[in-house]
């Protein structure tokens, strides 16, 4: 549903946004309730005059939609256009959301965007390549720190499960490139310390904080065991890791690298509405890639439960 409303011209856009949902399932109660609260917000704004942009959207690559698609017995492209189309745009026409734009990771206007950032970050230098081995979720799409992992019980005795998911993880060997995230911690510290907003509420902050004063890791951002995602633009036997892929949408959807005037009157966003499991790639990851295109970060980051 598109918005509409009396709006004040020349001033930056409120800009709102949900996490965009991966499409391995149909939407449930969680996804309807970020979307619902992210309405409500932008509903406020757009009534006192301001000018607005609200978005939604779906996350479409990667290893899980990969699986699922394969037990469906369809490709991931066929799979994401089916739930696309059938599940989470008609359930935000039902809701009768007030979504500006709908974000597809699989759509020309974003992949094209997603692949010239991160060239743009090989040729300053902040990405390498180099050999990974260590536990990854594919529920979550992430590597995992060995101590974060969670000694498996009953029918999982013996092996290490996700913290998240209480599932087991996959051990992965893998040559990857990295992005140099090792690099920003100070910096990201600085920001927290400068903007303490940036993350909310507090109990949010300080599990960040404490996080990233543990030390940071260089990042794996490609993968070379399948081939659903957007190819590395210097190396077609990589994909670029989903989440970076992901992250991109904020950015890519308003114009980025495509439509400057809408991206200088939109970008970055005000407010990221995320879930409390996925707050680390939007307060650390996400900041961190933005420092190193020397782009301007979020206002805030804000978990909507837990």
């Amino acid at each position: 549903m598109a918005a509409t409303g009396s709006e004040k011209q020349g001033a930056k856009a409120y800009y709102v946004s949900t996490p965009i949902y991966y499409v391995n399932d149909a939407p449930h109660l969680g996804h309807a309730y970020t979307t619902v609260a992210g309405d409500v917000l932008t509903r406020w704004h757009r009534q006192r005059g301001e000018k607005v942009w609200y978005l939604t959207g779906t996350d479409e690559h990667g290893q899980k939609i990969m699986r699922t698609a394969e037990a469906n017995g369809v490709t991931p492209q066929a799979w994401a256009d089916k739930l696309v189309t059938e599940a989470w745009k008609p359930l935000w026409e039902h809701l009768e959301i007030a979504n500006d734009d709908f974000i597809r990771t699989t759509q020309k206007r974003h992949t094209d965007r997603v692949q010239e950032f991160v060239q743009d970050l090989y040729d300053k230098g902040e990405i390498y390549k180099g050999g990974y081995e260590g536990p990854y979720c594919v529920g979550c799409e992430e590597y995992k720190l060995p101590g974060e992992l969670l000694d498996g019980e009953g029918e999982y005795a013996g092996q290490k499960l996700c913290p998240i998911h209480k599932k087991p993880v996959e051990i992965l060997s893998e040559e990857n490139y990295f992005f140099k995230l090792s690099e920003y911690g100070e910096k990201l510290l600085a920001h927290y310390e400068a903007n303490p907003g940036f993350i909310q509420p507090e109990s949010a902050r300080n599990e960040v904080v404490n996080f990233v004063r543990q030390g940071l890791q260089d990042l794996s951002i490609s993968r070379s065991t399948f081939d659903w995602g957007v190819p590395v633009p210097w190396d077609d036997k990589h994909v670029i890791y989903v989440w970076v892929d992901a992250l991109l949408n904020y950015a890519t959807a308003v114009g980025y690298n495509e439509n400057q005037a809408k991206f200088e009157e939109t970008f970055p966003a005000d407010v990221h509405l995320v879930g409390k499991d996925i707050l680390r790639f939007h307060a650390v990851i996400w900041p961190a890639m933005l420092m190193a295109q020397g782009l301007p970060l979020p206002g805030r980051s804000r978990p909507t439960a837990g």
